[in-house]
């Protein structure tokens, strides 16, 4: 479920009843009312939705899904990216699962505080900056991103979702938990080394043998920003 909405097209709206207006003066504030909503419009549909201090769920894919993330050099830089974002802007990691060509993560702000967009853009460009410095990759530019300085290691925008209660976090830890599975590179989620399945297992989360099947609350819930 994204959280980006689409409010569509404003309808247009009647002009006022003007008592003694004329009818050019009608038609003139007619078409300021019509802009007017349409600009608000425009800009709640690109606003995201935020909840202060709320867990969310993320998904980031690599540019043209390059499979580089789970390599020594990305491991390195997303470390560096995330200490240095953290120091800066703090959040708690509850959940984390890297694969080649995405991630997926469960964040939790702080009280008062819901500016994950800030967050990331931090991270992305720390992230992309050592890791060009460590395994440039040729071509990896195109004339868009040379313009803006960005070194294209990540997409420029990321999947999101407000967790609501208990049920949803527990669905969206297991898909974190999962994907390894779910993407064929493990047959079970405890051989994959970067997630942080362990860490819930040995909290007493998950019992021995879950992940040998896919689990029921997951059927339907398809790719999250995948």
């Amino acid at each position: 479920m994204a959280l980006e909405k689409s409010w569509g097209e404003p309808q247009p709206t009647r002009a006022p009843a003007c008592v003694g207006a004329n009818r050019h003066e009608a038609r003139q504030t007619d078409l300021r009312q019509h802009r007017e909503c349409e600009m608000r419009a425009y800009r709640r549909g690109y606003k995201r939705l935020a909840e202060p201090g709320g867990f969310y769920f993320f998904t980031v894919v690599t540019f043209g899904r390059r499979p580089i993330l789970t390599s020594a050099p990305a491991r390195h830089s997303l470390r560096l990216a995330l200490r240095e974002t953290k120091a800066k802007y703090p959040f708690q990691l509850a959940a984390v699962c890297l694969l080649p060509d995405h991630l997926h993560c469960i964040w939790r702000l702080p009280e008062g505080d819901a500016d994950f967009s800030r967050r990331w853009a931090m991270i992305k460009g720390v992230f992309s900056r050592s890791f060009a410095a460590r395994a440039p990759l040729p071509g990896y530019r195109n004339s868009s991103r040379r313009r803006k300085g960005e070194v294209c290691v990540r997409q420029r925008r990321f999947w999101e979702h407000l967790v609501r209660d208990e049920d949803d976090m527990r669905r969206h830890l297991d898909y974190i938990h999962y994907n390894p599975v779910k993407h064929g590179y493990v047959r079970r989620p405890d051989q994959w080394p970067w997630s942080s399945f362990g860490r819930y297992r040995r909290k007493g989360w998950y019992e021995p043998g879950w992940g040998d099947a896919e689990p029921e609350n997951l059927k339907g819930m398809g790719d999250l920003g995948e």
